[in-house]
């Protein structure tokens, strides 16, 4: 189960660990593909110290590529590049295009907190609570970085496709991650978590937390359903569709509107353009092959709605166009990083 970007920015919200760091921006990029601090929410974070004088650091760029290469399919782990000498954009960039390295790397990047070194190549792991589990010389124990990082990554609560409660580490209420996921009717499942609050003690706190995501979860998207219904029905539908699914007795005053905005060709295929774009979105691509692939698939879905007979001024058909160029446009510039 996809679930609208929305969704995708409430969870996001309430993750696992959120850790502080530093030079993270669009002025500190360098190249690879682009981070935002929440992509690193929850996630296990390894981070390469390096800079373009350094001759062990050159040397550890093929191993770095190799490595990165191994990790990209794991979306539990963010694998990134700090370069920490001069700023010589030229001189990193054929470095890193020479050796393959098509992860992101940023200028000056650093988790706060995390071990200080005075030589590179230095390379750290954070787990996904924000802990440092490793640190030292990436090209003198590469089998040592790899190891902590692969060991980390199994300590990471795998997520469950469109669970409410994925990025919250559960201990007495395990059983709702799987029985509280968006499209299915949880309605259930709340009233069993209300009841383990009336019986009080740890389970009663752990209850009230997953409720309380449950709630936020729901407000949010029946004020996106309610703000966009006249506007842009499209963007109302898909979050309308999700809502029906997984709130039924909330949504009876809504289902009218809803059922309505379904019935037109254009806002139903609008829709679905839109839950298309979210599932692109969820693809892996940390590779330039894979961003390649990606955007060949998103250049289809634009020449698609490009076939579609819309009136001039339309503005849900427009607002659609606009995220896929956007995305495509994203996936371009990273292309040539």
């Amino acid at each position: 189960m996809r679930f609208p970007l929305l969704l995708s920015a409430i969870l996001a919200t309430v993750a696992l660990s959120a850790v502080e760091v530093r030079n993270l921006d669009e002025g500190s990029h360098l190249s690879g593909p682009k981070l935002q601090a929440k992509d690193l929410e929850g996630k296990v974070i390894a981070v390469e110290e390096w800079g373009w004088q350094c001759p062990p650091c050159k040397a550890s760029l093929p191993h770095m590529a190799a490595l990165a290469k191994a990790l990209a399919k794991d979306a539990r782990v963010v694998f990134i590049g700090a370069h920490v000498q001069a700023r010589r954009e030229d001189e990193i960039r054929g470095l890193l295009k020479a050796n393959g390295c098509d992860y992101p790397v940023y200028q000056g990047f650093g988790v706060v907190g995390a071990p200080y070194s005075s030589g590179i190549p230095h390379a750290y792991v954070i787990d996904h609570r924000g802990e440092t589990v490793w640190s030292g010389n990436p090209l003198a124990d590469l089998k040592g970085f790899r190891k902590a990082i692969e060991t980390a990554a199994k300590a990471v609560p795998k997520p469950i496709p469109g669970s409410l409660v994925n990025g919250m580490e559960l201990t007495a209420c395990k059983d709702m991650a799987r029985r509280l996921v968006a499209g299915y009717n949880v309605e259930g499942a709340l009233r069993q978590l209300q009841a383990r609050i009336a019986r009080g003690g740890t389970m009663a706190e752990e209850a009230k937390a997953i409720m309380a995501r449950c709630e936020e979860w729901a407000e949010t998207m029946r004020g996106e359903i309610e703000a966009n219904l006249e506007s842009k029905p499209s963007k109302a539908l898909a979050a309308g569709q999700l809502y029906l699914r997984t709130f039924p007795s909330r949504a009876a005053d809504l289902r009218a509107s809803l059922t309505q905005a379904a019935k037109d060709p254009l806002t139903a295929r609008l829709a679905a353009s839109r839950q298309a774009l979210e599932k692109l979105r969820q693809a892996n691509a940390a590779t330039a092959n894979a961003r390649k692939a990606l955007l060949g698939r998103v250049n289809l879905q634009l020449r698609q709605l490009g076939t579609l007979a819309v009136e001039a001024g339309n503005e849900d058909f427009a607002d659609v166009k606009a995220l896929w160029e956007a995305y495509a446009a994203e996936l371009r510039s990273e292309s040539k990083e």
